[in-house]
Order: C-alpha cells, then structure tokens, then sequence
C-alpha cells in the first residue's frame, strides 16, 4: 500500500440508520480483512446482521481495513483486536453483514456518536445474532470451554455442587492432580467481562455465541456454568456478572439494572447508565439525552425511581447511589 488513502465517513441518511460493513469471504485467516459499507434503516428496511460484542483494548491502530465504495478503495485504521475478530468471524465463501462499533460509527463525529449511543440497544436487540469476542485463545482455551459444558448441565444440588466443579476442573484441565482453577481465574480476567457495556449488548441478544479465538460455546450454557461456579464462594466479579446476564429475561428498573451491574467500568461517568438503558423495562424508561452532563442525567434517573414502584426499596438503593450507580 504505497499511499494510505484514508477511508471518509458519509453522513447518515436518516435518524434511524446504522452502518453495516459488507465483509469479505476468505479462505484462511492469513488474507487482511476487507469490506465495503452501507447503509440501513430500522423503520423501513428489514435486513438480517449479526453484532460484535468486544472490548477495544489498547488504542493502537497498528492495522488497516481495506473499504471498497463505488470503485474506489481507501483504508481505515483499527486496532489489532478488531482485525483479529474480523479475521476469524468472516466466512469463508460468502459475505457476512456485521454491525461492529469501531468500523460502523464515525469515531470521530461527537454529534453523530451522541444520536447512536442511546439505541445501542436496539442494535444488538435486532442483531441475527451476536458475537462476543474475547481475543485469542491460549494452549487451555478449549480445555476450560469443555468445562464450561459440562458445569453448565450439572444438576443444582447445592452440597454437592462445589465438589462436582472442582472434580471436573482437576480432572479436566490439568494433567498433573493441581486444581486448575487459577486458569478459569485468568479466563475470566479477560477485558471482556469487566466492560459496562457489553453487558447489554449480551443481555439483548436473540442468540449469542462466545467466541476465544478458534474455541466457542453459546452464552446460555457459559451463563449456567457461572451460576454454578458461584457455588465456589470465590468474590469473582466477572463470574457474577455472567450468571446476572440470566436476571435480565424480564426487564429491570433503571436501579435494579444499576444495583446488579455495579462494578462493570467505563471511561465516561453518564455511560453508567447509558451503557445499561436497553435493559430497563419500558415502564421504568425515559428519553436517554446523552448531550446532558452526567450529574444532570444522574439526576434524571433520581427523579424517575421516585416516581413510580416501590419507594422504600428505591430510597434503600439510592442512599448507596455513589456505591453502585
């Protein structure tokens, strides 16, 4: 690539329309990725996409995707984790329709950014399926997934249970007798799961399949395996955090949503709630404005959980708001 021919955004065409690339088919892994994107509207166009739910990592934009648009081809610079995912969830003769924030939203338009943030939700809401990249797999990736499977359809007897995982765990992970419980550990210290908003977007989705390089297993068998596995009584965050994932079926209030996914981080202090607002009943929502500044919207949800349900019980939330909200 001689000249870099940096790739420029078009305008959305309506409120309600989102980017999606068009991403090409290829053989192995060792071909760059490459696309072309367009555009589609929720209100008038049915069409069929599939989410990518990831964590950025680090912002270095060592890679570059290749973006065909009427003859032309310019490049885009992505991370090496977005280039890893578009490597692997590709298909290998025909295209695939992918909707991924990196690509599909203008990084650089604050305006555009601000209109789209509030219907994340809906987006992965309406997604075919949904994809959960947690990057590459390591030499217990599909030891640790076979687990999983296995813990996921134990029978829930609680004075047993713990023992079952740790047999399963000591036998199945590690050849030596240890207990191989320090590589679940380390799966699930993955950047992935300590993210606000991939929460939703798993929450959202009609299928979910979790992808660790070539290894995958599908969201609800990983959500029953950590349900299980709090049957160790270890203070795993990311672990609760799955197993809550099959909490959010019937939709919450804002707080309750709050309350259950408290320790999840984010950069900006509104995203607290933003990053979670597709998971509030319709009964307990409001008009998400993300130009507010956070106190303001901090505010707003204040004056909503006072306004309807259980008041003692939101009062009891709201006097740890700084806790967990």
């Amino acid at each position: 690539m001689p000249l870099f021919n940096a790739y420029r955004y078009e305008p959305l065409q309506a409120e309600d329309a989102i980017r999606l690339i068009s991403l090409d088919p290829a053989a192995d892994d060792t071909t760059p990725p490459s696309c072309s994107i367009i555009q589609r509207q929720h209100s008038t166009q049915n069409f069929k996409y599939h989410a990518v739910s990831y964590a950025w990592g680090k912002r270095e934009f060592s890679r570059t995707l290749e973006i065909r648009c009427d003859g032309d081809t310019s490049y885009l610079r992505i991370t090496h984790n977005v280039d890893a995912l578009l490597r692997r969830l590709r298909r290998r003769k025909k295209r695939r329709y992918l909707w991924v924030d990196a690509i599909c939203l203008d990084q650089n338009d604050e305006t555009e950014k601000t209109q789209q943030i509030p219907v994340m939700g809906r987006i992965f809401e309406e997604a075919t399926m949904v994809h959960i990249w947690l990057g590459h797999e390591d030499d217990m990736t599909a030891k640790i997934f076979a687990v999983f499977r296995k813990v996921s359809v134990l029978p829930e007897v609680k004075q047993q249970m713990a023992e079952t995982i740790a047999t399963l765990m000591r036998t199945n992970i590690r050849d030596d007798g240890s207990s191989g419980i320090n590589f679940v550990v380390a799966f699930f210290d993955r950047s992935w799961f300590k993210r606000r908003w991939v929460i939703q977007e798993a929450a959202l989705a009609r299928q979910a399949t979790v992808h660790c390089g070539s290894s995958s297993i599908l969201l609800p068998g990983l959500i029953a395996a950590a349900h299980r596995l709090q049957s160790l009584d270890l203070s795993w965050y990311s672990v609760k955090m799955v197993a809550n994932l099959g909490r959010t079926e019937a939709k919450l209030s804002t707080l309750e949503v709050l309350w259950h996914f408290h320790e999840a981080d984010c950069l900006e202090p509104k995203d607290r709630v933003a990053a979670l607002f597709g998971l509030v009943s319709e009964s307990d929502r409001f008009a998400l404005d993300y130009t507010l500044h956070w106190a303001d919207l901090y505010k707003q949800v204040a004056l909503r959980a006072f306004s309807c349900g259980d008041n003692d019980v939101r009062l009891q939330m709201l006097l740890h708001l700084f806790e967990f909200g």
